[in-house]
């Protein structure tokens, strides 16, 4: 994390003290459920007055938002910001348990006192289901926005980043220009699989009965056409 690098939208509503980051560094389900009943309205208003701020001096600049957090706050994301595009990014929610599990571990190691690692699987694995659950249900309720989303499956923003992004472009009636076009195929091709480097399986299991949870997923993995295998979290 640098001053001239991309942060996640989260940092911004801490500021509000209703942000997704506090649940993400410390185990406290007391605020975690005070904040997924909290009106998420003045988050984003603070956010647009934050961006504001930062835009002086560049109004022609085109904001890129991102958090999974938004999930949360979509109805006063598009109310604060009518104009916003929504990029969803379908990945085997299976393998964002496992991804997810090791990201939460470190932070509550760096902020906390880290619980029993089952525990943490279970929490992640809750989590991650409630995350798509919310959205479904939010595109199911809002019809009316469905122009607003651009659906991605994460396997082709890695086989072809290049081929998403102009598909991106031309649904956002942005011009891509051949300098920005090569810049991005390099930082592509510069960029690591995600390869595991030397992760012990103890470390990186969360632990869970993996066709429970692969039964979990099953209503959201066949809507979007994502496989759902569990042999990723064993």
């Amino acid at each position: 994390m640098r001053a001239w690098t991309p942060h996640e939208c989260v940092a911004i509503h801490s500021y509000t003290l209703l942000s997704e980051e506090f649940v993400s560094t410390s185990h406290i389900p007391t605020y975690e459920a005070f904040l997924h009943m909290a009106d998420l309205g003045p988050t984003y208003r603070w956010q647009k007055r934050f961006l504001q701020y930062l835009q002086l001096g560049c109004s022609n600049r085109r904001w890129i938002l991102k958090s999974p957090d938004h999930v949360y706050g979509l109805d006063k994301l598009l109310t604060v910001f009518p104009d916003a595009v929504v990029i969803q990014t379908h990945r085997n929610p299976v393998q964002v348990v496992r991804s997810q599990f090791q990201l939460t571990k470190v932070l509550e190691g760096l902020f906390g006192r880290p619980g029993e690692q089952y525990q943490l699987g279970m929490r992640e694995a809750r989590k991650i289901g409630e995350i798509l659950d919310h959205i479904t249900q939010f595109r199911d309720a809002h019809p009316d926005v469905a122009g607003e989303f651009i659906d991605v499956k994460y396997s082709e923003l890695v086989s072809d980043p290049l081929a998403v992004v102009r598909r991106i472009y031309a649904r956002l009636d942005i011009r891509l220009t051949d300098a920005a076009a090569q810049r991005m195929q390099r930082l592509a091709l510069s960029r690591s699989r995600y390869e595991r480097r030397g992760a012990s399986p103890t470390s990186a299991d969360p632990g869970l009965d993996c066709s429970a949870e692969t039964h979990r997923f099953e209503g959201y993995c066949s809507r979007f056409g994502i496989p759902c295998q569990h042999s990723e979290l064993m």
